[in-house]
């Protein structure tokens, strides 16, 4: 069985994450999804997340096999869209950038993914709330983190 956990991110993972990144951009295109389909996000990127104290990183068995940024609200980037949420009132946190590396990616170490990025149990008002802003997007794009969970695009 494998170790799996996540962790803090330092400037000594930068050149396992970039990688990751890269790959995960690779799949994006291949999969016709116009993210991060120009320099986003780039070393400076995950840099600016690693000093600010969002950057994480998923471990398996001692390796680096993915990446996300996890942010406590409320999030600037959210107040660019033109739009309504649903409730803008509750608290909330935001994860970012969630990239895995080619090598992990269909595994399915991911399949409970709000519980690997909580270390929490799942309860059913995080999934609610994973399915409320999974994607924020003008275009509804192929859910590819959580494809067994029917989520309700923004």
């Amino acid at each position: 069985m494998s170790l799996i956990y996540i962790r803090q991110a330092t400037k000594n993972d930068l050149e396992q994450i970039m990688p990751i990144i890269d790959e995960a951009k690779k799949f994006l295109k291949e999969e016709g999804n116009p993210q991060w389909q120009s320099d986003y996000p780039n070393v400076e990127t995950i840099t600016a997340d690693i000093e600010e104290g969002v950057a994480w990183v998923l471990i398996v068995d001692q390796k680096i096999a993915g990446y996300t940024a996890i942010t406590d609200g409320p999030d600037s980037n959210y107040k660019k869209f033109d739009g309504k949420w649903n409730n803008d009132l509750d608290p909330y946190v935001a994860i970012h950038r969630v990239a895995i590396s080619d090598e992990y990616r269909g595994m399915h170490i991911y399949d409970d993914s709000v519980n690997v990025l909580t270390n929490f149990s799942v309860f059913p008002a995080q999934i609610e709330k994973l399915a409320d802003f999974a994607a924020v997007s003008p275009a509804q794009l192929k859910n590819t983190i959580v494809p067994n969970v029917d989520l309700n695009m923004f």
